[in-house]
This record gives C-alpha cells, sequence and structure tokens, in this order.
C-alpha cells in the first residue's frame, strides 16, 4: 500500500494536509504550516517510519510518487517540483 498525501493551500502563506489509503481520509489531519516545505516536511516525519512512499497531490492535482525520505531531507527540493508540475 502506497499512502496519498493530499497537500492543500488555505492561503498564500498556509498549508495542511491529510493522509488517505485506498480513496479513505485517515483521522488526524497534519495541521497548518505557514509554507509548502514545513507542511511536506511533517507530513514525511509521521510517514517515514511505516512507508518509503508516497502519492502526492497539490490542490488535487495528481504529482506523483515520492520518498518519504526526500520529503523529510529535502522537503524545498519537492516543493518546487510540485511548485513546477501546476504551473504546467
Amino acid at each position: 500500500m502506497k499512502p496519498l498525501v493530499h497537500v492543500h493551500r488555505l492561503d498564500q502563506n498556509a498549508y495542511t494536509y491529510h493522509v488517505s489509503a485506498f480513496g479513505s481520509r485517515t483521522p488526524g489531519d497534519g495541521g497548518t504550516f505557514e509554507s509548502l516545505e514545513l507542511c511536506l516536511f511533517d507530513a514525511a516525519a509521521s510517514l517515514d517510519h511505516y512507508f518509503a512512499n508516497v502519492e502526492l497531490k497539490l490542490d488535487g492535482r495528481p504529482i506523483g510518487p515520492c520518498a518519504t525520505g526526500t520529503m523529510r531531507r529535502d522537503p524545498a527540493c519537492v516543493a518546487q517540483r510540485m511548485r513546477r508540475h501546476i504551473q504546467r
């Protein structure tokens, strides 16, 4: 199983996420973060002990697979990839 991390932009400097598996939402959203990078780091920190990879979505748009280790070690790189992807 590969969890799906749904990241949502709430405002210019506010992001949140939730995790789902097989389309069902898990209890306990991730909170609100002042940057996409912090949001990704928190999601990875909560998942990387259990899952090596996740699928990412940003504001409902699929981004693709990502290693949780990369999200934790280099969230800025992952955030940049996500922003580029949605600008297409």
